[in-house]
């Protein structure tokens, strides 16, 4: 389906404005999405506040489109249920179909993905699987405009992977130029990292590199729960306060849930180090732009409690960092600009999600 054809159709049909949380299922409509004027797309941190927009919208007499991959359903159901169907607000739900049962797909996605429909059929929330054409397209929305007409409460859309044509990927804006790329980095962190520190990296590109591409035995690649790293790394820090822990964030993940710089604030733990690589993008979606831009992500690191915030130049920069370690006080928030890009052919782990929680308890003791 091409991407400009699919939302034409639903604007004729009714529905808009636009919004949600990206997905690489959604890569195409969401690179079509960025030319419509503004007030007809607005990129969100969270599901949940997606959903919380959208009954805005529905409040004042429209039905939004909320697009979310089916793991983000999962922050959306608070929302879904205690707002749209509670109020009973509209909605179209554009919810990506990753770990569809039968489908090959990273191994983060394999739970939400066999419960899906379920999960849908126990909200109470009518759906259609979307099969490819314009024909099955209209047919679909038909059916969501006669729910919306009935019962004024949300249908979902599910969509496979590849419904989408790719189409031509959009100019990007050359705001990384002179920047370097996120793995200089990691190299340096696991080069001059202790033996017994802890190593952690979020969903995404971040893990995957710390993963692939360096041999630390206390490293942890946590796939999926988009935004929990910062947390897991408070729990881990405060149960070994002999280690260090380094939490690799990056900016589309902290700002899906910001209240966590507020927890670690408060508890102050004296051993993590808190490193938020921002390219301004969600990488490992298609490279859709965050609303990282202009946010001065070291105030607010400060506001909420951390006794030290830097922000790194570059890789030299970084290196002269990591020796002074020991003397500056933590948490310590670090905030280092990168471009976007990883290494050709950047492989996914082959180990199973088991195997790197058994390696992690293992190296703790």
């Amino acid at each position: 389906m091409d991407a400009a054809g699919f939302v034409r159709s639903l604007q004729q049909a009714g529905f808009g404005p636009f919004t949600g949380v990206p997905c690489s299922v959604f890569t195409p409509l969401i690179d079509h999405l960025g030319t419509l004027p503004a007030d007809r797309h607005y990129v969100c941190t969270s599901e949940g506040e997606a959903m919380g927009l959208a009954g805005g919208f529905a409040l004042a007499g429209r039905t939004p489109v909320v697009y979310m991959q089916n793991d983000g359903l999962g922050n959306a159901v608070n929302p879904l249920t205690s707002l749209q169907l509670l109020y009973r607000l509209r909605a179209l739900l554009l919810v990506s179909w990753r770990g569809e049962p039968g489908q090959k797909d990273a191994p983060q996605h394999k739970v939400m993905g066999a419960r899906l429909t379920g999960l849908l059929e126990q909200l109470q929330v009518p759906y259609a699987v979307l099969e490819p054409g314009a024909e099955a397209l209209e047919q679909a929305l038909a059916r969501a405009r006669a729910h919306g007409a009935a019962q004024s409460t949300p249908f979902a859309l599910i969509v496979r992977k590849g419904y989408f044509d790719p189409g031509a990927k959009p100019a990007g804006a050359p705001g990384d130029a002179g920047l370097a790329p996120r793995l200089d980095y990691i190299r340096l962190l696991a080069e001059a990292a202790a033996p017994g520190d802890i190593l952690l990296g979020a969903t995404g590109f971040s893990g995957r590199e710390l993963q692939q591409y360096t041999e630390h035995p206390g490293r942890f690649y946590m796939m999926g729960s988009m935004g929990c790293l910062p947390a897991l790394g408070l729990g881990l820090a405060d149960s070994h306060p002999g280690r260090t822990v380094f939490v690799l964030d990056g900016d589309g993940a902290l700002l899906m849930k910001l209240g966590s710089l507020a927890t670690i604030g408060r508890r102050r733990p004296a051993n993590l180090v808190h490193l938020l690589f921002d390219n301004q993008a969600y990488e490992s979606t298609g490279g859709q732009p965050t609303l990282a831009a202009g946010i001065d992500f070291c105030a607010l690191a400060r506001a909420c409690g951390y006794p030290a915030q830097e922000s790194i130049a570059g890789p030299e920069a970084f290196r002269a960092l990591l020796g002074s370690l020991p003397d500056r006080p933590k948490p310590l928030f670090v905030h280092v600009r990168v471009r976007c890009g990883t290494p050709a052919g950047l492989p996914r782990p082959e180990q199973p999600p088991e195997r790197m929680r058994d390696d992690l308890m293992a190296f703790l003791g």
